[in-house]
């Protein structure tokens, strides 16, 4: 049997409510899009899909091995930004700041990680970002409504966000959305 997994940065709770407060205005004057549940908000970094028990464990020794050099640090959480561009969005996301170089570096170690064990490589460079919503229809009405509200100009910050450890998610697909939960993390070396 398999299971979908990723792994990503986990988000302290206070840090999820922060972002939920910081987005209601536009969530309120976009309620169509399909929002991210606070729970479910993290920093993707690698996207595994189908993962089987024995792989699990191989994931957590790869990625530990990986990060057991990289020592913490911080980013910030500023700024709207949508994929693939701000006339057709698909993904509404808080952007980053701060120590990117080292949380793309962080992405490219824990990639390279699973590679051996039958995960496939990115093939388009990591762009760190935290999605928050997915626009389903309408993408120009979406598009016209966030110029409208000035999120891609006005000045945003979330807060701030201590990178310690990468965890690895099960992600189950439900009608009323995804559901993620915490197999294990590993931390940065201390």
């Amino acid at each position: 049997m398999t299971i979908r997994t990723f792994l990503a940065i986990d988000l302290p709770s206070s840090l999820q409510l922060a972002i939920v407060q910081h987005i209601r205005t536009v969530k309120r004057e976009l309620p169509r899009l399909s929002w991210s549940k606070p729970e479910n908000l993290h920093i993707n970094l690698k996207f595994l899909g189908d993962t089987t028990e024995n792989q699990v464990d191989q994931i957590r020794q790869a990625v530990e091995s990986a990060i057991s050099r990289v020592s913490p640090f911080v980013v910030e959480l500023k700024g709207f930004g949508v994929f693939p561009d701000d006339r057709s969005p698909r993904v509404l996301w808080i952007g980053l700041d701060g120590a990117l170089d080292y949380l793309i570096a962080l992405a490219g170690c824990v990639g390279q990680a699973v590679v051996p064990l039958g995960f496939p490589q990115e093939d388009r460079p990591f762009r760190p970002h935290l999605t928050v919503a997915r626009v389903k229809k309408d993408r120009r009405a979406v598009s016209r409504t966030l110029h409208g509200l000035g999120v891609f100009t006005a000045p945003f910050f979330c807060g701030s966000l201590s990178i310690e450890r990468v965890t690895l998610f099960k992600s189950e697909l439900r009608p009323d959305g995804a559901v993620y939960t915490k197999l294990w993390d590993v931390s940065l070396n201390a």
